[in-house]
């Protein structure tokens, strides 16, 4: 039995040392890849379409419709953002260089965050419908959403900001109804801060990128903002 283990064993060995040696031979015998300035710009252009449509749905639709209680649009929407992130996954990454597909990636982080905050947006006016439909118990009336303070920006960030300001501004009754709503407030409120904080990774990884692709690739001009925002 012993030497039949100790066989066994042996084997295993040389069988590694065999996969190792070869896997080892395959990557030596692989040419370099190279990254193109060409592929790489065309690819980062094409990105940098989808990036104008969000951003117009980030300034114009998604504020509205927060402020308008749309439920029907925000789900719409979240939809749309799967179809963002849908075509962004049908380009073909041959030949460009990898930080720009990190780009890529970063930006995709934010699609999500905003799929997240239309859905849970709108599954936040669902639960005030529901709530005031509700024979009993207070009415949960949202104050108006109120803009022009100094902390309002005219995006979904500043947006959320104002609902979930205005949720703070409840008055007693209203805020006491308000209790079950606890979960999907937090939920919208983690939705804003991971927005956030993925648009700040993604504009310090854009700031790495502009300042080494000049030097990467010299003969492609990457001061546009189509490209690198």
């Amino acid at each position: 039995m012993r030497s039949s283990c100790s066989m066994n064993a042996q084997r295993l060995v040389l069988m590694v040392g065999v996969l190792a040696a070869s896997a080892g031979c395959s990557r030596h015998d692989e040419p370099p890849r190279v990254f193109g300035a060409t592929e790489t710009y065309a690819y980062l252009q094409r990105v940098g379409l989808i990036r104008a449509l969000i951003n117009t749905d980030n300034k114009d639709r998604i504020p509205a419709m927060i402020r308008s209680q749309d439920v029907a649009l925000l789900g719409a929407q979240s939809e749309k953002t799967d179809e963002y992130r849908h075509t962004l996954s049908t380009l073909k990454p041959s030949g460009v260089d990898p930080d720009a597909l990190t780009f890529t990636k970063n930006f995709e982080a934010i699609l999500d965050s905003y799929k997240s905050v239309c859905l849970d947006s709108a599954e936040l006016f669902r639960e005030i419908k529901k709530a005031n439909a509700r024979p009993s118990g207070p009415t949960i009336v949202l104050p108006e959403i109120r803009f022009g303070t100094e902390a309002y920006q005219s995006d979904t960030i500043g947006t959320i900001d104002s609902l979930l300001e205005s949720l703070d501004r409840m008055d007693a009754g209203a805020a006491s109804g308000a209790v079950s709503l606890r979960a999907i407030v937090e939920r919208v409120r983690e939705d804003r801060d991971k927005l956030r904080s993925a648009k700040v990774a993604h504009h310090e990884f854009t700031s790495k990128m502009k300042a080494e692709f000049p030097q990467r690739y010299p003969d492609q001009d990457w001061t546009s903002k189509e490209i690198l925002p």
